[in-house]
């Protein structure tokens, strides 16, 4: 029998009860961005989440279509934030930061080129409410049915994945590697965002900020505090796959220092 998550919140809860989750989406010149919004309204969790979309200093009409779509779903609960440093890892850690001073207890993210699937925060509140000792938990990543969509992506996507964990694992002789989590399929508990320090405020030309977060958190509160649930799944853009090769993805992830040098950097903050 499979994980039924909506019938897990209609059950009596434990010691998780009244986790308060939030859904931070960090964007940059992102003109679909009505796709990722869309999925967050048509969550099978709706009404108890908030969402901020945090503009980090779009030079298109990113933060107009947000406005617009807003303006069109009245009472969505959704505020929208500005960080001009750039960096995802600056701009989704302001997010985090704002959720977290506004209460909430477990904070999720994705990206503003991803969809979540409809039961992505029923998941994400199931797990966080029923094991207290969880810190962080990601997912599945499948490809986005866009313009850079190709129909081997549904292969090579996740077991992409799989092997960039375990490569780097091997090549930085760090086993915490092997949990590390996609900043667009992602949750962590607001009190482990604090304990490590949070996203590095880095942008994708310096370093990856959610593995690195992810390897902060198994070190400080070991592996088993970080929990990849196969069925929660985001489809995401393959953009950077079209533009690096698997290849140079690998080099990307697996040698910073080449960013911008052997590696161009696509300038998705």
């Amino acid at each position: 029998m499979g994980f039924d998550a909506r019938a897990e919140l209609d059950a009596p809860s434990t010691e998780g009860r009244g986790e308060r989750l939030a859904v931070v989406v960090p964007v940059y010149n992102e003109p679909l961005i009505q796709r990722t919004l869309d999925a967050l309204y048509a969550q099978d969790l709706q009404g108890v989440v908030q969402h901020y979309v945090v503009d980090n200093a779009s030079t298109d009409g990113t933060r107009a279509l947000v406005e617009s779509w807003l303006r069109s779903r009245e009472g969505f609960p959704l505020t929208i934030l500005d960080e001009e440093e750039k960096g995802t890892g600056a701009a989704s850690d302001t997010g985090f930061r704002r959720a977290i001073a506004d209460g909430h207890t477990v904070i999720a993210r994705t990206d503003g080129d991803s969809v979540p699937s409809a039961d992505w925060t029923t998941r994400i509140q199931h797990h966080f409410r029923n094991r207290p000792a969880l810190c962080l938990v990601g997912g599945s990543s499948v490809p986005l049915d866009d313009q850079y969509y190709r129909r081997s992506d549904d292969v090579v996507m996740p077991s992409a994945l799989k092997a960039l964990r375990m490569m780097m694992a091997i090549g930085y002789l760090n086993p915490h590697y092997l949990r590390f989590v996609a900043g667009h399929n992602m949750a962590t508990r607001a009190t482990a965002y604090e304990a490590v320090g949070g996203f590095g405020r880095t942008s994708i030309a310096q370093r990856d900020e959610d593995i690195d977060y992810s390897v902060k958190i198994s070190r400080m509160f070991g592996r088993s505090s970080i929990y990849i649930d196969s069925q929660l799944r985001v489809a995401t853009s393959m953009r950077r796959v079209r533009k690096y090769g698997l290849g140079l993805m690998g080099l990307h992830h697996m040698v910073p220092r080449l960013r911008g040098r052997i590696v161009k950097t696509i300038d998705v903050r």
